[in-house]
């Protein structure tokens, strides 16, 4: 075990307090991420219109491969680093945020380049028309070329919390988020830069963002050091991928969802529909921002304690995530089908076929929120204690295995309203399979 003090902390201060210290600031920190893409979604919609709405859903799937190598990154170097930190293995540890960062720098920065170069064709396959492409390009081009900001922002958020200081990132998160919604108001009403104006001042806000979170390094007692020392660079990646493959395919899973649902809306209801989902898929992020607050408590809590041993604290952080999640779920169910026609207006100036469309589909698909929410935390709790292939399973669950074959059942017999009942229907058989492998979890690695 380690004799740190970070190590020790993690592993003997009361679990309940751990917990709810932890998740207060990655909560704020994820609802900051999520507000200021609200306020993107709002200020897009109110200052470029529904057809500025639809270009921004069209450049998600985009965003959603960026923030998922960086989860990948992230949290695959993280949770190996944690773990060899509950071994005592400090100098093992850095080894692997040594690899993590160096890579996900340079693929970063060369996915970001092409992504710029090849805007075009990308924005086509991401669903556009021609009625669009140009307000989607001026997205697309900022966001792909600012790649290394939003991977890097959010690749050093997890290592960040894993070293014991969730609240520089909550700080980080809070700060980026208030200059972003200035920024957004400033370069979209005051100088007309429209979609350029949205995406620029997201990028901005990131490298904000990164440069609070750097002075971590500056700490008497940050942990986090560069090790080049026998790095045996492939098989140190191939443990940081196979742990980490879970986050990419989850956010590739969220990114494929976009892109399925934009292609099957658009060529069965139109752009009021794909306006409607902009709303859902948007408003979404408010909400996985509890989820992904969980996510980032018991991922180092359970990591730490696994590699130490500690098999009834770790059982202890995942029973407090579970509650935190269910509760949540049940007051997002709760806001979709009681306040639904708020919910359209604050994002646009509806029509009333927008309108129409968006309580219907908003009704249906917020039923989704009460098995998603228990599948994330599932997923991350099996990423947590690097049963990477378990968590990949539940993960693919989500996007390929049920999502893509219930899209096109539903959309085929009942046309764009089976469509809003994708979601629920794949995430509540997701579900069954999430339960399944937490039995098998439980019996095989977690018995005491």
């Amino acid at each position: 075990m380690s004799d740190s003090p970070l190590s020790s902390n993690l592993l003997t201060q009361p679990v309940q307090k751990l917990f709810f210290q932890y998740f207060f600031n990655n909560l704020i920190s994820s609802l900051m991420l999520a507000v200021y893409i609200l306020f993107d979604t709002i200020f897009i919609g109110w200052g470029i219109g529904s057809q500025g709405l639809a270009a921004l859903n069209i450049t998600l799937p985009c965003y959603s491969l960026e923030i998922g190598f960086a989860q990948m990154m992230g949290m695959g170097g993280a949770t190996a680093l944690s773990i060899c930190r509950g071994q005592g293995k400090d100098e093992e540890a850095n080894r692997y945020f040594t690899v993590s960062i160096v890579f996900t720098c340079i693929f970063s920065l060369v996915i970001g380049i092409l992504g710029a170069v090849f805007w075009r064709p990308i924005a086509y396959l991401g669903g556009a028309d021609d009625s669009i492409i140009e307000l989607v390009g001026d997205y697309l081009r900022i966001l792909n070329g600012g790649a290394i900001l939003f991977v890097v922002n959010n690749f050093l958020g997890v290592f960040i919390r894993n070293d014991r200081d969730p609240q520089r990132v909550m700080t980080a998160g809070i700060v980026s988020c208030i200059l972003n919604i200035v920024l957004d108001y400033i370069c979209i009403f005051i100088f007309d830069w429209g979609m350029a104006g949205a995406a620029g001042a997201t990028a901005f806000s990131g490298l904000i963002s990164i440069l609070i979170m750097l002075t971590h390094f500056l700490k008497k007692d940050c942990q986090l050091k560069f090790c080049f020392k026998e790095l045996h660079l492939f098989s140190r990646l191939k443990r940081i991928c196979q742990n980490g493959i879970p986050s990419l395919v989850a956010e590739c899973s969220s990114g494929l969802i976009i892109l399925l649902f934009n292609i099957q809306l658009m060529n069965k209801g139109g752009v009021a529909a794909v306006t409607c989902y902009s709303i859902i898929s948007n408003i979404a992020y408010l909400f996985l921002a509890v989820y992904n607050g969980v996510s980032a408590t018991i991922q180092p809590l359970c990591s730490i304690n696994m590699g130490a041993g500690n098999i009834d604290r770790v059982k202890r952080f995942f029973r407090l995530g579970i509650m935190t999640v269910l509760s949540a779920s049940m007051v997002f169910v709760l806001i979709g089908e009681l306040f639904p026609s708020a919910i359209v207006s604050i994002f646009t100036e509806p029509t009333a076929e927008v309108m129409s469309v968006g309580m219907y589909a908003i009704r249906i698909y917020f039923i989704a929120y009460l098995p998603m929410g228990l599948n994330i935390i599932s997923a991350t709790f099996h990423q947590s204690l690097e049963s990477s292939r378990e968590a990949t399973i539940i993960s693919l669950g989500r996007g390929l295995i049920f999502l893509i074959p219930v899209l096109f059942s539903l959309s085929a017999w009942f046309g764009v309203n089976g469509i809003w009942a994708t979601v629920p229907l794949s995430e509540t058989l997701t579900l069954i399979l999430s339960i399944a492998l937490l039995k098998r979890l439980f019996c095989f690695k977690l018995s005491d």
